[in-house]
């Protein structure tokens, strides 16, 4: 490995590995307090107007129920009550001159987080002023007959609610790379639909923090980051988590990313299927722009309906399938069970073997026997496939690529037949398979921007400039194989 590619593994690495839960800062836009559960002291924090600190003094030490002036006395109660790694909105107080502050709560294993949100002026105030835009969301998505028609709502009726300039629809592959499938814009910022994004951009530990925490706001990319200050006895903690946070901080890096991208502004919102990160509408204005809490709340919301619906389409695509092929399958059980010899049952019907997993070629290995229907590879190259298979992948029930030529060398010379392999183990005495083939399909993939990045010996990655699309020729694939296929 060169030391270009060393340099470039490690910064990589690093990045992946940033602490982004533990800034120990917030976003200018309100006060954060971490308080000890016990004894409702302020431990930490941060401020983002100085002058509250001139009037109202120091929290730091303080008890709950004094700071502020006494602004979240009616708080202590319900602030006790908050349960483990969830998030509770307590209403809103008002600070003189400062105008009225949304309250948030949350806990983490070591303390209680309350934040004090600031007003944005000429924003709706409550989510029900809101919910007009949220009917009209949920009667249009009756309409949507495809996922992606679906998501394509959503990006246009989010953005419509929140002002942005351009909303996406950002669904994830299964390597984490991403593709945009929806998009709605005014125009002053780029399309990026149909470009995909490599799985670097969000590392694992940024996709978790999606996960955990549905709405992210950057209300501006330039903004200065308000630290966290500690009282004495919390001099050697731990850092805080603030995964919760609607004000944590985020990393320089992502902000850097930001302003390349040409963003001032940016809002997330996660849509989560069966529990996993299965995509994000991602909002952008070129300009800063801060939405309140109930805005985001209703974007949540939104988002909620919208994760509920793709997976109730996927759901239903899927037993569609899965009935389909079944039906193939009755079909040649049927020929099976008035043949003595199945190989010569599947024989006579190959168009049905093929439909099971819609193959282009399958054939059948039994006792050194051989059969070859549609497309294949030579009799004894399915041969040399299924030694390849007994020994490397001995014990596997269902064994499945998309690129053979990349597990196994020999399959280079297959791709115009075998670049898809699935195959099925038949018998624990012998080296039988069952296999289906595909052809390789060349495509072009755009990517937003080259997926490489790189870095030079000795320097720090930092984030990709370029997001104009960069194309690459896809060979040696065929078409992915199914959940439905391998059942």
């Amino acid at each position: 490995m060169s030391s270009a590619e060393t340099a470039q593994d490690t910064a990589l690495d690093l990045c992946a590995r940033e602490p982004i839960h533990t800034p120990g800062a917030i976003q200018p836009y309100g006060v954060l307090l971490v308080v000890d559960p016990h004894s409702l002291q302020v431990l930490e924090r941060a401020v983002s107007e100085p002058a509250l600190l001139e009037r109202f003094g120091d929290p730091l030490g303080q008890s709950l129920a004094d700071v502020l002036g006494g602004a979240l006395a009616d708080c202590i109660e319900p602030v006790g009550q908050v349960a483990m790694d969830s998030s509770v909105h307590l209403g809103s107080i008002e600070l003189p001159e400062y105008g009225r502050h949304q309250v948030l709560a949350h806990r983490s294993p070591q303390a209680l987080l309350l934040e004090l949100e600031s007003p944005v002026a000429g924003q709706p105030t409550s989510l029900e002023a809101l919910y007009p835009a949220i009917r009209q969301l949920m009667a249009a998505i009756e309409t949507a007959s495809t996922v992606e028609a679906l998501c394509q709502i959503a990006a246009e009726h989010m953005r419509a609610m929140t002002g942005f300039d351009r909303t996406l629809v950002y669904q994830f592959d299964s390597g984490w790379n991403g593709i945009v499938i929806a998009e709605d814009g005014n125009g002053v910022l780029p399309s990026y639909l149909d470009l995909r994004f490599p799985e670097s951009d969000i590392p694992a530990q940024a996709r978790e923090l999606y996960r955990r925490n549905r709405v992210r706001l950057i209300a501006d990319a330039n903004y200065s980051p308000v630290p966290l200050v500690r009282a004495a006895r919390q001099a050697d903690a731990a850092p805080t988590d603030l995964s919760l946070s609607v004000l944590r901080s985020v990393s320089p890096v992502h902000l850097q990313y930001m302003r390349n991208m040409g963003t001032g502004s940016s809002m997330s919102v996660s849509l989560i299927h069966e529990g996993q990160l299965w995509g994000l509408v991602s909002c952008h204005s070129a300009d800063a722009r801060r939405l309140p809490y109930p805005v985001r709340t209703a974007c949540e919301f939104m988002g909620q309906i919208v994760s509920l619906q793709i997976a109730l389409k996927e759901r239903a695509r899927a037993v569609e399938e899965r009935i389909n092929r079944r039906s193939v399958l009755v079909r040649l059980l049927g020929r099976m069970a008035g043949d003595e010899e199945f190989m010569a049952a599947l024989r006579q019907d190959p168009a049905s073997l093929m439909s099971l997993t819609n193959a282009a070629g399958a054939a059948i290995v039994h006792k050194g026997d051989c059969l070859l229907v549609g497309q294949c590879p030579s009799r004894h190259e399915v041969l040399d496939i299924a030694r390849w298979l007994a020994t490397e992948h001995a014990g596997d029930e269902v064994y499945a690529t998309d690129h053979l030529a990349s597990a196994w060398a020999a399959g280079e010379a297959l791709t115009d037949t075998a670049s898809g392999l699935l195959a099925v183990s038949i018998s624990q005495l012998h080296d039988s398979f069952l296999m289906w083939f595909r052809p390789e399909v060349v495509r072009t993939v755009r990517w937003g921007g080259d997926p490489r990045k790189t870095a030079a010996p000795g320097t720090v990655l930092s984030p990709r400039h370029s997001f104009e699309a960069w194309k690459e020729t896809v060979q040696q694939r065929s078409l992915p194989w199914t959940d439905a296929d391998a059942d």
